[in-house]
């Protein structure tokens, strides 16, 4: 009898947990991951994750990796498909790390003979089903992808954003309607977010990855940064320290608010331009 009450109670916590998971996916360790056959750069696999809350798929141990390896087979068949493993050199080449793209670092690694290779011009990580190793290919690429589903603690209220705990403690999103400074900063309120603010390498890394995959490369995007006195003493809108900088030099001027720019630097510019924005909805 109790033997017949635990395999009971733990169907029930099965299926409990299950029910979370997406119809087409697979339940491991409290994630749901979903194999997709369709090709796409890395940048636009991440971006279709992280519509549906998700993020290209981590991998932290070897029992992991054999799960996915097994689980894409059917979908991919023997071509090598997209996981979350990024290259960030895009600040400082002697700064430059590996991390899944929901930036936690790497604790598990399974690199192919020769790899990772350091010759390509962007740097994306695959993995070959067969073998369960991995490699590196330019994240242009058209691949197979696999997605990772979490019951986040804390999930963004807001559809179609992504979240960031680890990085912004947040959820973060590019707004494509072209608004002047003030008026995207209203627009961003309005969602109870405020125009993004940028502290450290990690975070300007990571918004440059988040333009590449929301596909608004080479467009200056307004960010929370402003001069309100017009006297050289930039703030943040949200009050934060500005204890972090990241400027082109050459491009600075007598203007009052703050861009990133196609090359993801920041610059300062007329106010009144109407450009795309960049929200963060704060989970504190």
């Amino acid at each position: 009898m109790a033997f017949l009450l635990f395999c009971v109670s733990f169907f029930t916590l099965f299926i409990s947990t299950f029910a979370n998971c997406r119809p087409n996916g697979t339940l491991y360790n409290d994630i749901c991951y979903v194999a997709y056959s369709d090709q796409r750069s890395f940048y636009d696999a991440e971006a279709h994750c992280a519509q549906e809350g998700g993020h290209l798929a981590a991998i932290p141990d070897a029992f992991t990796n054999k799960f996915l390896a097994d689980l894409a087979k059917p979908v991919v068949g023997i071509e090598n498909y997209w996981i979350g493993g990024y290259y960030f050199n895009n600040l400082n080449t002697y700064n430059a790390f590996w991390a899944w793209v929901d930036y936690e670092s790497f604790e598990y690694t399974n690199w192919g003979p020769g790899q990772p290779l350091y010759n390509l011009s962007s740097y994306c990580t695959i993995q070959i089903p067969l073998s369960g190793k991995w490699g590196v290919v330019e994240c242009t690429a058209g691949k197979p992808y696999v997605c990772e589903y979490t019951n986040a603690s804390q999930s963004c209220p807001i559809p179609g954003w992504t979240t960031f705990s680890n990085v912004f403690n947040g959820c973060i999103q590019v707004i494509q309607n072209a608004y002047t400074w003030p008026n995207a900063l209203s627009s961003c309120e309005d969602y109870g977010a405020n125009l993004i603010s940028l502290h450290n390498d990690y975070q300007q890394s990571l918004v440059q990855l988040f333009v590449m995959n929301s596909g608004v490369t080479g467009y200056h995007l307004w960010i929370g940064l402003h001069d309100p006195q017009n006297d050289g003493n930039y703030t943040w809108i949200d009050s934060t320290k500005v204890d972090y900088k990241y400027f082109d030099i050459s491009t600075l001027s007598k203007d009052q608010c703050g861009v990133i720019h196609n090359d993801y630097r920041w610059g300062i510019e007329d106010c009144s331009i109407e450009r795309y924005y960049f929200c963060l909805y704060s989970f504190e």
